[in-house]
């Protein structure tokens, strides 16, 4: 009886999706879109258009969140690129720039009748530059964002978080997020680390290398006992008022 009326209830609950997929297939808008998409052609244009359509749409939200201010954003890939982290190119927004470009271009040259590879080569070529205006565009915004008055050695002896990986031994530059005179700001960081320290790793500013460049170095355990009693501490007082 119990299996019953389990199989029942899966039928019904076919019956009303499938109705549910009728009704949207059956409104003239869908109808359109699913003949335009059907029509598509030839061999990888769908590939393209997909493409292009997903990271459009990746890129346009993280750009409205950042010209409303918001704080928001999807967490940087981790890659290894050997130089130091290429100052936002790895992160989401830089490698959805890339296949914006990749995407609609390759699908407007296999609209005007070029082949597949000339559409895969012209695409890898602009996706390469609108990464690069990408990259040079958030870098402008985050200069106007920044204080022209900030100084970066009130960040010594700061903690931090790696935002970019920093590479070991100086080979190449990284970035942190670190309280600057009492506002969350991203900087470039070098390490003298024999490793290279990843995302997310709390670090603390030891020397300002040059006016927006600074000298981080991992927490040593010692040191994170130190800031958990501190947090210990604080806590008690804030608790314990008269005592």
């Amino acid at each position: 009886m119990a299996l019953l009326t389990r199989t029942n209830l899966y039928d019904d609950i076919r019956l009303g999706l499938s109705s549910e997929i009728d009704l949207i297939r059956s409104s003239p808008n869908m109808t359109y879109i699913l003949e335009w998409w059907q029509n598509l052609a030839p061999e990888g244009m769908r590939t393209f258009v997909t493409i292009g359509m997903a990271s459009s749409l990746v890129l346009f939200i993280q750009m409205i969140v950042i010209l409303f201010g918001g704080s928001f954003d999807l967490p940087d890939f981790d890659l290894d690129t050997g130089s130091g982290g290429g100052a936002g190119m790895f992160s989401v927004r830089g490698i959805g720039a890339f296949f914006t470009g990749f995407g609609w271009t390759g699908a407007t040259a296999l609209d005007l009748g070029y082949n597949l590879p000339i559409a895969l080569l012209s695409a890898t070529v602009v996706g390469a530059v609108t990464l690069t205006l990408f990259v040079l565009l958030m870098r402008w915004l985050h200069s106007l964002r920044s204080d022209g008055t900030m100084d970066y050695s009130n960040a010594l002896n700061q903690i931090g978080s790696v935002y970019v990986p920093i590479p070991p031994r100086r080979e190449g530059l990284g970035q942190i997020e670190v309280l600057v005179q009492d506002r969350m700001t991203t900087v470039r960081a070098l390490t003298d680390n024999d490793t290279r320290i990843g995302n997310r790793t709390a670090v603390k500013v030891v020397e300002l290398v040059d006016e927006r460049t600074l000298l981080v170095e991992t927490l040593s355990p010692k040191s994170e006992d130190s800031l958990n009693t501190d947090d210990s501490s604080s806590g008690d007082s804030n608790q314990n008022p008269n005592s």
